[in-house]
């Protein structure tokens, strides 16, 4: 399925809303504004929203993405992100908590609702079909909701 499905959004949905303004990280280094903001600017780059290099080559698309996304299923903790995305490097600066929760919410309408076509390559993964994306969102966002706790 190349869409979040109602089920997976409900889903998401239920544990982001388990977030407040004080809830502390598991580990890292992010605090939950900017673990929402790193989690918007993931789906901004997908989108076409935000500029990103595509450094990718055959062993992180071909090998480590499958790994990652479809073996693994989660990320090492303090696993580095791309620069874009990175709160400290390139990362978009956080506004307040709650326009950060609301706009990550809205965003996987937004996905679900833009072309495959459309969607640009990930920075470390490069090119990825519609479903490779969303499965990736699902696993980065399961990762950083656990690590807040949610």
């Amino acid at each position: 399925m190349e869409q979040f499905s109602t089920q997976q959004i409900d889903a998401i949905n239920a544990r982001l809303n388990k977030l407040t303004p004080e809830t502390k990280p598991q580990w890292g280094s992010m605090n939950v504004t900017q673990m929402l903001t790193h989690m918007n600017d993931a789906f901004r780059i997908c989108l076409g929203m935000k500029e990103s290099k595509d450094i990718s080559n055959f062993f992180w698309n071909k090998v480590l993405f499958p790994v990652l996304v479809y073996g693994l299923k989660w990320f090492p903790k303090g696993a580095e992100s791309p620069k874009e995305i990175n709160p400290g490097i390139g990362g978009s600066k956080p506004r307040d908590f709650y326009t950060e929760l609301e706009f990550l919410k809205k965003m996987m309408d937004v996905f679900n609702e833009r072309e495959g076509n459309k969607l640009k390559p990930h920075p470390l993964f490069g090119v990825l079909t519609k479903t490779q994306w969303k499965d990736l969102m699902i696993v980065h966002l399961n990762h950083h909701l656990k690590q807040f706790g949610a």
